[in-house]
């Protein structure tokens, strides 16, 4: 039951982000001086943007995690919890991706559930061994989720040949932390 329920939790903090991030871009179209052209999905491609897209939608992550998956868990129920937040937050993302009528690539589909599965077991590592309650570990957590996403999403921007080493070079890093974090992590909790 507490594995539907952390799905759930990602549902809610993707829709929460959107709503965030579409409030954002009411406000860039508002304060604009300019007549703009410029819709919601292109606005997120504009690197400047990008962070901070990526900044709100790891924050809702983190306080999902933070607050609810942290109840619902113990030893590596910790990092599945929070893996099952990140693919709820990944299937809102496959379904709006889906509503624009542009059906992506599997491989592309995959890159994108990986980056919200990855980051979201990050800040369920970080939660589980340190103080969810500090400001420290939301700093820690949230940085470093924001980095791996924000450097995903900028690298795909422009796909090279070398950039698609560089994007499966960062994805192979996400998952290896991952899988290096879930054999730890019963170890570090009992320490």
């Amino acid at each position: 039951m507490h594995k539907l329920e952390s799905f759930f939790w990602g549902i809610i903090a993707a829709l929460g982000a959107l709503i965030v991030e579409l409030i954002i871009f009411i406000g860039f179209s508002m304060r604009s001086s300019q007549p703009s052209n410029i819709s919601f999905l292109e606005l997120f491609i504009i690197p400047q943007f990008i962070i901070i897209g990526v900044f709100v939608e790891e924050v809702f992550k983190y306080i999902v995690i933070s607050r609810r998956i942290e109840m619902l868990s113990l030893g590596r129920s910790y990092l599945t919890n929070s893996f099952l937040v990140g693919l709820g937050f990944f299937s809102v993302e496959l379904i709006l991706i889906i509503a624009t009528g542009i059906i992506p690539d599997v491989k592309f589909l995959a890159e994108i559930a990986t980056i919200h599965i990855g980051t979201a077991g990050l800040i369920g590592y970080i939660t589980a061994i340190k103080n969810p309650k500090r400001l420290s570990t939301a700093i820690q957590a949230i940085m470093l989720v924001v980095f791996f996403h924000s450097a995903y999403n900028l690298l795909i921007l422009n796909r090279t040949p070398i950039l698609n080493y560089a994007i499966f070079a960062l994805l192979g890093l996400l998952i290896l932390i991952n899988i290096i974090n879930f054999i730890r992590i019963n170890k570090k909790l009992n320490s």
